[in-house]
């Protein structure tokens, strides 16, 4: 099922405070909300969730069309009931990590 919904600018301007004020991004913000909602629905406190990046840094494969996307496997660890802004620090380094990694086939990371 899908679920479409819009998030109102005062909200949206809040969630880009909390990301910016935090050194993260929006998505590093909205992906560790994400897992906090898993969570709350009953998943582990150990997440992996999988998501896609354009996997275009080198020069090189600027100008060309196609797509070049690969999956980044992102760890989640919600272990010892932490803050949210902790969390985010957490999220926002294994992000960064991975980034660092992206151009590693997701195929080989399994």
């Amino acid at each position: 099922a899908t679920l479409c919904l819009s998030i109102d600018r005062p909200t949206a301007t809040a969630l880009a405070t909390l990301a910016s004020g935090n050194g993260a991004t929006l998505f590093m913000t909205l992906f560790a909300a994400f897992a906090v909602l898993l969570r709350r629905h009953g998943a582990d406190s150990d997440l992996i969730i999988g998501t896609p990046v354009a996997n275009r840094r080198r020069r090189e494969l600027e100008p060309l069309i196609g797509m070049f996307v690969n999956t980044l496997a992102l760890r989640v660890d919600l272990g010892g009931d932490p803050t949210f802004t902790d969390l985010l620090a957490r999220v926002r380094q294994t992000a960064l990590d991975a980034y660092d990694h992206q151009d590693l086939p997701f195929e080989r990371v399994v």
